[in-house]
């Protein structure tokens, strides 16, 4: 008679140590994972912020140039059913408005003659951070009453520098 040695199982499943230490590694993974995705998150609207700005200026100075320059006239006076006015520039029938809805965060140019008002959203400011993103500068003049140079101050993020565009009207002999 022959005895038989009994045949060797093959082990199946973790050991205590393995499955402690994978219980650890995903606690870790756990713990950090939610912090990083709030972290990315929060980078994210804040570099959509700081880029609907830049955005916003950008299109400013491409129109602000050209109005200025074609203006007879400057002034903060209200034109084109907008009382909340940056700067307003007239030309002979045509009355061109920059204006800032606080609320809204919207920078605004509006264009009005012969009847019309056409409205161009230039760009939104994060209202939270800055009440007043864009102020009007006349040069030299302390008042506003038509003055040859016409500076803007944009500033899009209080802990950056403001972007200052400075325009001059052509003179009145043109």
């Amino acid at each position: 008679m022959t005895t038989r040695q009994p045949t060797a199982r093959p082990e199946s499943g973790f050991t205590l140590t393995e499955l402690l230490v994978t219980i650890v590694i995903v606690g870790i993974i756990a713990t950090l994972l939610p912090k990083a995705i709030v972290l990315g998150l929060r980078v994210t609207a804040d570099t959509e912020k700081r880029v609907a700005a830049t955005g916003a200026t950008a299109t400013l100075t491409r129109y602000f140039y050209g109005d200025v320059h074609s203006a007879d006239s400057v002034t903060t006076a209200p034109a084109c059913g907008v009382a909340d006015v940056i700067v307003h520039l007239s030309r002979t029938g045509t009355d061109v408005v920059y204006t800032y809805d606080r609320p809204t965060g919207a920078l605004s140019r509006v264009t009005c003659g012969d009847g019309a008002v056409v409205t161009t959203l230039l760009g939104r400011f994060d209202h939270a951070t800055s009440t007043h993103p864009v102020t009007l500068g006349c040069g030299a003049e302390t008042s506003c009453t038509s003055p040859m140079e016409v500076t803007l101050t944009v500033r899009s993020d209080p802990a950056s520098a403001p972007t200052t565009l400075t325009a001059v009207r052509r003179s009145s002999a043109s």
